[in-house]
């Protein structure tokens, strides 16, 4: 029985292969809804699917996390901001360290 015993398990090896012949890669997704630039009144901040620029360079976007029209963006250090009720044309920005707001329109 004991030598038996690697082969069957022998299949279990298999799994992660059949698993990877059954992914196609797909057409990415349209973007966030808040990529673009957008005029806050203080500044112009600037939105990629990647990355948040407030005027003072660009910072790497950690994870996003939606919640129908609203975008919670965590950055390094624990840093992180809202974006609430984004549409074509506005959205509301939040601190999430000071919470400060900020009503934007798109340009």
């Amino acid at each position: 029985m004991s030598r038996l015993a690697p082969l069957l398990h022998a299949p279990l090896l298999l799994v992660p292969l059949l698993l990877a012949a059954c992914v196609r890669d797909v057409a990415p997704v349209e973007p966030y809804a808040f990529v673009g630039q957008w005029d806050c009144g203080v500044s112009v901040m600037t939105f990629t699917d990647k990355t948040y620029d407030s005027g003072g360079g660009a910072m790497p976007i950690r994870s996003v996390t939606r919640d129908g029209s609203s975008y919670t963006l965590t950055f390094d250090r624990g840093y992180m901001i809202a974006l609430a009720a984004v549409t074509a044309t506005g959205m509301t920005w939040v601190s999430g360290k000071t919470g400060d707001q900020l009503n934007c329109r798109k340009l």
